[in-house]
């Protein structure tokens, strides 16, 4: 299907490909991965044909149709979402009135005309193009991709005008898929995709029947989609026959082969450069010296090995604020006559790592923007509490970077002056270094532009993080050690993201966003799903823990010989001391139940959705949660001292509760 040989490509002074080969098969459905700036979007663009390669190569098959989808694309206008995404049968729609117009001629023409015979076999001709094409359901099948994009039926007669740029992403890419091009590229298509519609998008492409290339930083996307990863490092593209996960393991021991042929080979030439050094100057061994040089001139050096570079920081130490962060009092937010929120009451307190999600469209960007005062209120009261430093990183950061700075102007601007002269080092943690911190903010890709915005949060120490989409365009190293610093924040966090990797480690809290309100689930992403799938484990129930004396096990003791006084008194002791023990029993057995019964009644109260907006002090119900936990383990330790080891019928010690187990 593709065919690259000896690929060239230079940007200024910095190569991107340098004599590159590769081939993709037939049906492939194969993913491009790498670091940012590796140059897999400036593949496909070549691939494309959106951009001329400096030398060599690139054949596809001929009638081969090559579809291209970019990481950002021109918002369409003057057509309604369900004719923009007609234009894709725009061809076939000219087959159609084609065949009408010359069924018209047919129709008006004797059978004996001159033409006549050349017209029917045009006809024919395009008749068998148009039943290949099989589309006698365009609209229908328009219709089916931009639901599954997320589209609502109400939303196909909008002009495209009025929808944002991450929805015109959709439409370009439902106008694309529903072309069905025999080479697919997509880059980073899940970037504006809620849950729902990665899952549809998966499924589509896992049963796409020509080939695929796809850029993505979606672990979960690339091992459902593609079927081979190709490693694009260094000005080479490695291939792996797996999917990503499996990808990870073989690329590792790859390295550990390459790292310990490496080694071997520096230290073969270090023996023969040392019996050169020993035995330049004597005349006994010059044959044998003038022998290991040439044997040191055959060698083909091997390049050390090299993994990706990636970035790497760490968020500064905030300072503490209140208890409260943040507060939206019936805040009621309006764009004209669509009405967002109307009356929404929330609040975030100290610590809480918290997500919000809900369906593209539903709000979470504008609570968020509401949250950062980046929006005002239409109504209602926004409070920040005590000692509050909020960071905020916007979805999109060409809206707030300046186009006309560099990436060194652009950081030392919004930098403290005691920073100043660390602004350097920062910018080459996020692998700005060189020439790359002159480069305009305005040239800089998606993962770029992101990079820098990271980098500015770092200047000023915030207590709270309102992360819009954060992982957008980051490659999956770059995520992974947003997700390590995020995780060791010790600040509060608020985050919209659609990565379920990110959504399933990181929060603990869920907050679902729609039809104007907000609703707050705890635990992370998986125990939301449960919970609305309703198949949330109760706690330990309330019950009694039956226990058995001596005197109700088996059957009834038999009647006994007389015994002697020194043995009746022995028995007595003993009967006495067992009256005692199943007294004991039944107290904790009796204080068990009642404390678990007490411990479902609050773990009721704490999964309330509306918790935190209806009682005055939630954190001291954690607390009593925590307390009573602990008495109930204790409680539990002692019946198990009590009993003995020879009653296995105690349960574990309850583990469940309002934060599901992760």
């Amino acid at each position: 299907m593709l065919t690259i040989a000896n690929l060239r490509k230079r940007f200024g002074g910095q190569t991107v490909f340098e004599g590159l080969n590769w081939f993709v098969a037939d049906g492939a459905r194969v993913g491009l991965v790498g670091a940012n700036g590796s140059g897999k979007s400036t593949l496909l663009r070549m691939i494309a044909g959106e951009v001329e390669a400096d030398d060599g190569n690139i054949v596809v098959p001929k009638g081969c149709t090559v579809g291209y989808l970019a990481q950002e694309v021109f918002g369409a206008a003057g057509r309604t979402v369900l004719e923009q995404a007609l234009t894709a049968f725009a061809e076939i729609r000219t087959i159609e009135a084609e065949c009408r117009r010359i069924e018209h001629a047919l129709a008006e023409m004797p059978a004996d005309d001159p033409q006549h015979d050349a017209l029917m076999e045009t006809y024919t001709q395009l008749r068998g193009e148009w039943d290949a094409h099989g589309c006698y359901d365009m609209e229908a099948q328009a219709e089916r991709v931009l639901t599954g994009l997320g589209f609502r039926q109400r939303d196909l007669q909008r002009d495209c005008a009025e929808f944002s740029g991450g929805w015109q992403m959709r439409l370009a890419l439902a106008t694309l898929l529903l072309r069905r091009p025999n080479l697919l590229l997509l880059d980073e298509p899940t970037n504006h995709l809620d849950i729902e519609a990665r899952n549809w998008l998966e499924e589509f492409l896992h049963d796409y029947p020509h080939t695929v290339i796809v850029v993505a930083h979606d672990r979960y996307f690339l091992d459902v989609v593609v079927q081979q990863i190709s490693e694009v490092a260094h000005g080479t593209i490695t291939d792996f026959q797996t999917n990503y996960s499996r990808y990870l393991i073989e690329r590792e021991e790859r390295l550990q082969r390459q790292a310990e042929a490496y080694r071997l080979q520096q230290e073969e030439i270090e023996r023969l450069q040392a019996f050169i050094s020993r035995f330049r100057y004597q005349a006994s061994k010059a044959a044998l010296v003038q022998s290991r040089i040439k044997q040191l001139d055959k060698i083909e050096r091997l390049q050390p090995p090299e993994g990706f570079r990636s970035v790497h920081f760490r968020f500064p130490q905030p300072p503490r604020s209140g208890r409260v962060v943040l507060q939206l009092q019936h805040a009621v937010k309006r764009y004209g006559e669509v009405i967002v929120y109307d009356g929404l009451d929330l609040t975030i307190e100290r610590g809480r790592k918290v997500a919000l999600v809900g369906p593209n469209g539903a709000g979470k960007s504008t609570l968020m923007k509401l949250l950062a005062a980046a929006e005002p209120l239409t109504a209602g009261e926004r409070v920040v509490g005590h000692n509050v430093t909020l960071g905020y990183f916007a979805q999109d950061q060409t809206q707030v970077l300046d186009p006309q700075r560099t990436v060194l102007e652009e950081i030392t601007r919004t930098a403290p002056f005691d920073l100043v002269p660390q602004v350097r080092h920062i910018l080459g943690a996020f692998l700005f270094s060189g020439e790359a911190v002159n480069k305009r903010t305005s040239v800089l890709s998606g993962g770029e532009r992101n990079r820098l915005a990271l980098a500015k949060l770092l200047l000023h120490p915030a207590n709270c993080l309102l992360l819009d989409e954060p992982t957008n365009h980051l490659d999956i190293h770059a995520k992974e050690v947003l997700l390590d610093a995020l995780l060791n924040y010790e600040g509060t966090l608020v985050l919209v993201a659609h990565d379920r990797y990110i959504l399933d480690r990181l929060p603990e809290e869920i907050i679902e966003v729609g039809a104007g309100t907000a609703v707050r689930y705890l635990g992370n992403y998986e125990d939301y799903l449960s919970r609305k799938a309703g198949a949330v484990i109760s706690p330990p129930a309330a019950a009694s823990v039956s226990r058995r004396t001596n005197g109700d096990r088996g059957a009834p003791p038999r009647e006994s010989a007389p015994a002697a006084p020194q043995q009746r008194d022995a028995e007595r002791r003993r009967a006495r001391a067992e009256a005692r023990r199943a007294q004991q029993l039944a107290a904790l057995e009796e204080a068990i139940a009642t404390k678990e019964a007490e411990l479902s009644g609050l773990t009721e109260v704490l999964n309330q959705p509306d918790f935190h907006q209806t009682h005055p002090s939630p954190q001291s119900l954690f607390s009593d949660y925590a307390r009573m936990r602990k008495e109930i383990e204790t409680l539990y330790a002692d019946l198990e001292k009590l009993d003995g080891a020879e009653d296995g019928g105690i349960p574990p010690s309850p583990r469940s509760g309002p934060i599901s187990s992760r």
